[in-house]
This record gives structure tokens, sequence and C-alpha cells, in this order.
């Protein structure tokens, strides 16, 4: 097993105005560490990976497929790969989420992509 890596160590890029991410590749697989600042919006997107996503902080509205449904610290969902979906922080709070895809995604999600 190799030795851990903390999220201190992995360099951070700004996707969109106030949504910071961090990047993990395994073989098989991709995590993200997505930061959200109150108000900011990721745009619907889709790509090919089945996406598990968990919020770890904050509150954040997701509109999956045309549904919209909240989720908070603790709340996990899976988004299914090629189905349109976004995010809206809701409140005060920063959101932080844990998104891991499957199989790996070479392509970073973020403008033109």
């Amino acid at each position: 097993m190799p030795a851990p890596t903390n999220w201190s160590e992995i360099p951070k890029e700004e996707v969109y105005p106030g949504i910071t991410r961090q990047v993990l590749h395994g073989e098989r697989q991709t995590m993200v560490r997505y930061v959200y600042a109150p108000g900011s919006v990721f745009p619907e997107h889709h790509h090919p990976q089945e996406q598990v996503t968990t919020v770890l902080t904050g509150q954040i509205e997701f509109t999956v497929g045309g549904e919209k449904v909240t989720f908070g610290p603790g709340d996990t969902g899976v988004i299914p790969g090629d189905v349109p979906h976004g995010a809206t922080v809701i409140g005060e709070v920063t959101v932080e989420t844990i998104n891991c895809l499957s199989p790996r995604r070479d392509d970073a999600p973020g403008p033109g992509s």
C-alpha cells in the first residue's frame, strides 16, 4: 500500500468562480475534492463516468436529469454516467464535497469539457 496523500499536498485550481478542485487519480478511478464558496454555481454538464458524491460541509442543491435535490453534511448520492447535472450552493456556508468517478476521468471538468 502506498504512503497516504494529504489533500493539503494536492494542488488546487479554480474551475469556476468560487469553486476550487483538487484531483487524485488511481489506476481505474478519479477522486475530486471540491470547495464551493457561498453563492457559487457549477453549471450543468455530463460525462460518461458514474459519479458518487458525498457532501462534507454546507448545503448544496444538485440538479440531476432535470430533478432538484438538496444535500447536506453526510449526504451521498450516485449520478449515473452521461446524465446532465449541476450544483448551486445554498446559504452562507462553504460547501466541501468528495466526488469519486469511475472509470478514471483524465479530462478535468470545467469550461470547455
